[in-house]
């Protein structure tokens, strides 16, 4: 490994150490605190809590680039921080629009695979102004949702993922990534964030599940960045894929008929249409970011002879 790369490694081992302590040290304490896993408590004094370490949680991996940054005197150059909009914009759009397709595609699958022959007027409240309303409301607040999801993009794909990319191929950069960001979710899945604690295999299948979900997401949000040069668009698309995402859609949109049918089954197995239409998306961004570089590479060639 030449200096450079070496100096990239650890970098990116001082980022990752700063990104990854504090949810390991403050989600245990908070548990033996409060006396039980408290992504799944109902204690209402415990849900603010942990909205207030999530939401404050995201902004860790921004603030893990920006000391690396200090402390390794490696300045503000190539932080992803420009909008570069001029004939990007398609990228802009991209990010609101696929992750409210996956979104919505998904719970029509959860509707078919799931409700049991139940019709979609059934299953679903009609589409009217109240409803209408609700949906663009809550559009409305991803922009205040945009701030601490800019806090974990700016950490993951505005320094973690160029520093991977540096240290070994694209592909493999976008996995090692993914598992990356998955793993730092470990302890919030283990204290029950995002699939609960009453699920087979738990808490393991919960922490392999979000390595994937992160990983397939992972080439989608790599994959605007890498093209805009520009942090703005994967916090977009995660703001919208969390104020907006499937479980939201459906708890709006969904009767309480449909909504009950759903408490029935464990949250891992209700996740599973979303990560499969998840990772076509995925597969479809990995295949343009290979397809990319292999441009980039025919490219270079073709100038050097």
């Amino acid at each position: 490994m030449n200096s450079d790369k070496k100096l990239t490694a650890r970098r990116l081992l001082i980022f990752l150490a700063v990104a990854f302590v504090p949810f390991y040290i403050i989600i245990p304490v908070m548990w033996a605190y409060f006396g039980e896993p408290i992504f799944a408590s109902e204690n209402e004094t415990v849900m603010i809590a942990t909205s207030v370490v999530g939401v404050f949680g995201m902004m860790i991996p921004s603030f893990a680039n920006l000391i690396t940054r200090l402390v390794t005197k490696e300045g503000f150059g190539s932080s992803y921080l420009g909008l570069n909009c001029k004939g990007k914009m398609g990228y802009y759009i991209a990010s609101v629009l696929v992750p409210l397709g996956y979104s919505v595609l998904s719970v029509l699958v959860m509707w078919a695979l799931y409700m049991g022959g139940m019709s979609f007027s059934d299953a679903f409240e009609p589409l009217g102004m109240q409803n209408t309303g609700l949906f663009l409301m809550q559009l409305a607040f991803s922009v205040i949702v945009f701030f601490p999801a800019f806090g974990e993009e700016w950490g993951w794909r505005g320094y973690m993922m160029p520093k991977l990319m540096e240290l070994m191929p694209k592909p493999a950069a976008v996995i090692a990534g993914g598992v990356i960001w998955g793993l730092w979710h470990a302890p919030l899945t283990v204290a029950g964030h995002n699939f609960g604690v009453d699920y087979p295999g738990y808490p393991f299948v919960g922490i392999g599940l979000m390595c994937v979900m992160c990983t397939v997401l992972n080439a989608f949000l790599t994959l605007i960045t890498e093209k805009t040069k520009s942090v703005y668009p994967a916090a977009f698309c995660h703001a919208v894929n969390n104020n907006l995402g499937f479980g939201v859609l459906f708890s709006g949109l969904g009767t309480e008929k449909a909504q009950e049918k759903m408490t029935e089954m464990s949250g891992v197995s209700t996740i599973l249409p979303y990560i499969a239409i998840l990772g076509a998306v995925g597969i479809a961004s990995f295949v343009l970011l290979v397809r990319d570089k292999d441009k980039k590479e025919a490219a270079r060639q073709k100038e050097a002879a």
